[in-house]
């Protein structure tokens, strides 16, 4: 397979996901917003329409299943990225740490939140979702892509 195209391909892929991942928790927090400001201006859009028969304590935590299956779209999607494009075995190992390290440390955070300040939401809060944004993106893959090739002897 062309470099070029397998480039084309995982960017693609990436933007899909980004894509479908912004419309689905953007329509999700505005049909949040509605429900509990009691506003009933924001209409969903046809594909989501099954979401406004959902009451909001439900809807709510639809979101963390959803977040659970994009991290994992995105750690599959990085890891054969960076397998297929780099062609270096040993650097699938440091997709699986990063994305290792940054669930970690999300946990650690959401888990610090909510036990010790009783909340979840604050830094703590803030600071996980920021972890979750890093692994919900194509950094990880175009990092260790790029330090592939910049390891590379001319």
């Amino acid at each position: 397979m062309k470099t070029s195209f397998k480039y084309l391909l995982f960017v693609s892929i990436f933007a899909l996901l980004g894509f479908s991942r912004e419309f689905i928790f953007v329509n999700i927090n505005s049909q949040l917003y509605s429900l509990y400001y009691h506003q009933h201006d924001f209409v969903l859009p046809n594909s989501l329409i099954f979401l406004s028969d959902i009451k909001y304590d439900s809807l709510y935590y639809i979101k963390y299943p959803l977040t659970v299956f994009y991290f994992l779209a995105y750690y599959f999607t990085s890891f054969f990225a960076v397998k297929f494009i780099s062609n270096a075995e040993k650097k699938t190992l440091w997709v699986f740490y990063i994305y290792l390290i940054l669930l970690v440390l999300s946990s650690i955070s959401i888990s610090w939140g909510y036990f010790m300040n009783k909340q979840l939401d604050g830094y703590s809060y803030t600071f996980s979702r920021w972890l979750m944004g890093i692994a919900q993106s194509p950094l990880v893959a175009f990092f260790v892509i790029a330090s592939q090739k910049l390891h590379n002897k001319p």
